[in-house]
């Protein structure tokens, strides 16, 4: 192995040249925290390839919520397939730097999250009481590994984590970092006898989340701007109160609030980049009154729309 391709105290493997070529097309990898990485995929594999890297210690958890994936570290396989149940996940603790493979066959389709935890990272969030008998036990057995079905909660938290709503930077951050700590949550409780219940939502097929995802572009994309719940729902194919359920099951809001977050998110970058009035961004985000959005623009940004008007 070359040493470019080794990280050995990273919580995330280092991406190869062949496997940064996919990551433009397919991924996005996100340092949350010094030893908490994100990483999310959509799409399918533009070519047979192996990918290898070296990753250090720590707990790699991968979320499968439609297609296939097949990686390996060291001499353990992991290959999940999406079935009628729904998604599927597998837990992986490595006591010592070991190597990573990943397998992509071209063609081939994924919709996933892979989640890294660096020992650093655990050894923090254990604080004085350390970490609990079922993980210490489990941490202690190198390429130890542990499959679960995920909750349906959990499989809308990565869900809302491979399609993020637009925010800035910081938001963004903090929305990923949030549902990857409730991912990690359960992937750790799924150890032990103890798991947290998580409350009831739908399990939602494959095709429905595909609705979803394409609705959730249709929203951001302003051609929903002028539509009733009633038009939405009859472009997304589905009655009303179904739409709303299942939006709100994977994405944590409602139509309406969703589509106010991204007009506002519009009307703030008219502002910062092309230097529109305060008026004309109020009508971009939806408001008759400028009083009316700058007080929501200041509640959602915290900053009265007059400061963020670029001067051109």
């Amino acid at each position: 192995m070359s040493p470019s391709s080794v990280s050995s105290a990273s919580a995330h493997p280092r991406p190869a040249p062949a496997e940064q070529a996919l990551h433009r097309h397919l991924a996005c990898l996100h340092a949350l925290r010094p030893g908490l990485h994100l990483r999310c995929e959509d799409g399918r594999e533009r070519r047979d390839m192996t990918v290898q890297a070296e990753v250090g210690a720590g707990l790699r958890i991968v979320v499968l919520l439609e297609g296939v994936v097949d990686l390996s570290y060291g001499t353990v396989r992991v290959a999940l397939s999406q079935r009628s149940a729904g998604a599927s996940a597998a837990l992986v603790a490595l006591a010592e730097p070991e190597c990573f493979t990943r397998r992509a066959r071209r063609g081939v389709y994924s919709r996933r999250v892979t989640l890294g935890l660096g020992g650093d990272w655990l050894a923090q969030a254990e604080g004085e009481g350390g970490a609990t008998p079922e993980l210490a036990h489990f941490m202690r057995h190198h390429l130890a590994t542990r499959r679960w079905q995920p909750s349906p909660r959990a499989a809308a938290l990565a869900e809302q984590v491979v399609r993020p709503p637009p925010l800035v930077p910081l938001l963004q951050r903090m929305y990923l970092e949030s549902r990857a700590l409730e991912l990690v949550g359960e992937a750790l409780g799924s150890l032990c006898l103890c798991a947290p219940v998580h409350p009831a939502s739908p399990q939602l097929r494959p095709h429905e989340h595909q609705r979803l995802r394409a609705l959730h572009d249709f929203l951001a994309s302003g051609q929903a701007d002028a539509l009733s719940l009633d038009a939405i729902a009859r472009h997304a194919g589905v009655n009303p109160n179904t739409l709303q359920r299942q939006f709100r099951a994977v994405y944590g809001t409602t139509v309406f609030a969703h589509l106010r977050e991204c007009r506002l998110q519009r009307a703030r970058q008219a502002l910062e980049r092309d230097g529109v009035t305060v008026g004309q961004a109020a009508l971009v985000a939806g408001y008759t009154s400028a009083a009316n959005f700058a007080t929501a623009y200041r509640r959602r940004f915290g900053l009265a729309p007059k400061w963020a008007r670029a001067r051109v």
